[in-house]
């Protein structure tokens, strides 16, 4: 018997296989920006544009320029070959090879039409057009196309045409449309969540590392940051060891404020993320300044039985975070090939979701269990300092037993009543507190102040409350003397 040596051919198959990964949209489109921020310009500023241009009722082009370094001819090629990666360890963006064939095959169902150019540092373009197949043509002295939207200043530009009914995969819910404003504003959400380590300020540096913009030829609007909704939370430090040295990871999580969730993209309210339900109930992971899932519950915990993943129930409605991994090297903590979920045989994921799971449990019903913690706080810091004075989270108003969350009776009788949110302050916080005020004066007992107490609040708040103390009536025919203050006035 003799053994024979098989050449392995990459052919029009395997291209048409690897659009048949269940890989969405906005998948699709995050792979290229990977590419594009990759390849940024040392000490510059990235910026990426991508742009719609409607082909016909069906179909639409979309381009992804960037102002990067460009490719060279050999590069150009090398970007051609499966599984080719570039020689920088460091780079977690180009971490298997497969990312632009991938989102390429995917968008274009395989065989559809695309083109790639880009400028080398000669400023000589080079070009390759698909579909895919084992023989490629790669154009050594090409040109830039001359569409009046595309920006001035690019290195490379992506062309690939796909159909809109693929476009609509960015949809969460909602009936699905054709308008490609709407759609832009789905993209947006997903890649201001992807990207926000990108596109906000370094916390150490105070830098922005770039900007990345979706257009409708001429229409540009530009992506935000999206960041958790945080409206209270708790900050732990891990210190693991990962591929050989250690590391410190930042896990924080705690409870959705859906005052900030409502104004979350660039002033308008989330639609795909966190909307308070058991589909985006969860933490996110972020490995450097890229957010590689949302949402995580059951990878992570384990249910009772020490087994089975835990069930999203909702109980766990209210409950965001987010684990900050600093920027590993290649090959430390790996996804599957188009990067939508993680390696699940990496040992290392496994090592740091173990960590999580038996010392940080989510918590049920963490929104109340967070202002019942704030309340019983409250009233010991209260007690501490007032010890004569009457001081319950007991008292309770009007026949069905409402209770008030504080309750202060000072030795001159006057009488002050808090409500004790986490989050934002809402106008029907207020009306709480019109609620147990009321419910005090039946009783013949007429409060002297009435205060919010809450994370944050707007100036719109604060003209609500002015409107209420000034227009408003009492039962008793007084006037409210309503207040919003933050925790940390009160340092809780």
């Amino acid at each position: 018997m003799a053994k024979h040596s098989v050449e392995l051919i990459a052919t029009e198959g395997v291209f048409v296989g690897l659009a048949k990964q269940n890989m969405l949209f906005h998948q699709c489109i995050s792979e290229l920006v990977d590419n594009s921020i990759a390849s940024s310009k040392n000490n510059e500023n990235f910026r990426i544009e991508i742009i719609f241009k409607r082909i016909d009722d069906t179909r639409v082009g979309i381009y992804i320029v960037d102002n990067g370094s460009g490719m060279s001819f050999n590069t150009l090629i090398d970007a051609l070959q499966l599984g080719k990666t570039p020689s920088i360890e460091s780079d977690r963006l180009h971490e298997h090879g497969f990312g632009l064939k991938n989102s390429l095959a995917t968008l274009t169902r395989g065989d559809g039409h695309w083109k790639i150019w880009t400028q080398d540092s000669k400023s000589k373009v080079s070009s390759v057009e698909g579909p895919f197949g084992p023989m490629m043509d790669v154009e050594d002295d090409d040109e830039f196309p001359k569409d009046e939207f595309l920006p001035s200043e690019k290195s490379t530009i992506v062309y690939a045409e796909t159909t809109i009914d693929y476009v609509r995969t960015v949809q969460g819910r909602g009936g699905p449309t054709k308008d490609l404003e709407k759609l832009r504003r789905w993209l947006i959400e997903h890649l201001g969540v992807y990207y926000r380590g990108y596109l906000e300020q370094d916390r150490d540096t105070l830098e922005i590392e770039g900007a990345i913009m979706v257009s409708i030829e001429k229409d540009r609007k530009r992506v935000p940051p999206v960041l958790v909704p945080f409206g209270n939370s708790s900050t732990q430090y891990l210190d693991i060891e990962l591929g050989g040295n250690v590391y410190r990871l930042e896990y924080e999580y705690g409870t959705l404020d859906e005052v900030k969730r409502d104004k979350l993209v660039g002033g308008q309210k989330s639609q795909y993320y966190y909307l308070k339900n058991q589909r985006t109930q969860g933490i996110d992971i972020r490995l450097g300044k890229r957010v590689l899932a949302t949402h995580v519950l059951g990878y992570i915990w384990k249910a009772q039985d020490g087994e089975s993943q835990l069930n999203r129930h909702n109980d766990y409605n209210d409950f965001v975070g987010e684990l900050r991994i600093p920027n590993v090297p290649r090959g430390i903590l790996t996804t599957v090939n188009n990067k939508t979920d993680f390696n699940l045989d990496d040992p290392d994921w496994n090592k740091i979701f173990d960590e999580l799971n038996s010392k940080f449990k989510p918590p049920k019903k963490v929104r109340q269990t967070t202002e019942k913690g704030l309340q019983d706080k409250w009233v010991r810091m209260l007690r501490a300092t007032n010890s004569e004075e009457q001081i319950s989270d007991e008292r309770h108003v009007w026949p069905t037993g409402v209770r008030i969350d504080v309750f202060r009776e000072r030795l001159n009788g006057d009488i002050i009543i808090y409500e004790m949110k986490v989050g934002s302050a809402q106008p029907i916080h207020l009306y709480q507190l019109k609620m147990y005020w009321d419910g005090l004066e039946v009783e013949n007992k007429k409060p002297k102040e009435a205060i919010l107490l809450v994370e944050d609040f707007s100036t719109t708040i604060e003209e609500m409350i002015t409107i209420i103390n000034s227009s408003f009536t009492t039962p008793l025919g007084g006037s409210y003397n309503f207040k919003v203050e933050k925790h940390a006035d009160k340092h809780l």
